[in-house]
């Protein structure tokens, strides 16, 4: 599976873990007998919210993650030979009017 499937799965599980929040805030002893109630779907809500919250955060981590080690195996790849390498080999190059006049501004 790849990392952007993978990531897609947990945001579909977002949202079923919001409905599971909102549904177990209604469920709660203190709203048993009306779970329809203006209280208890103002806390379902609430709790349905912080767990898309949850969720979302979690997946910006893993997003930002991921892309921290694209990052940093780029940079090992494509590291640049240190300038004491290049050094010999430039100084070796002729210089001549045609490069001379590139040079100036």
């Amino acid at each position: 599976m790849t990392p952007s499937a993978a990531l897609a799965m947990l945001g579909w599980t977002g949202q079923a873990e919001a409905r599971r929040a909102f549904k177990a805030e209604q469920g709660r002893p203190w709203f048993q007998y009306n779970p329809t109630g203006a209280d208890a779907v103002a806390a379902a809500m609430k709790a349905a919210d912080v767990a898309r919250e949850r969720v979302a955060g979690y997946l910006l981590a893993t997003r930002l993650e991921q892309l921290r080690k694209q990052i940093a195996t780029r940079t090992e790849t494509a590291a640049a030979a240190p300038w004491t390498d290049q050094l010999p080999k430039l100084a070796a190059r002729p210089l001549d009017g045609g490069t001379a006049g590139a040079v100036m501004a």
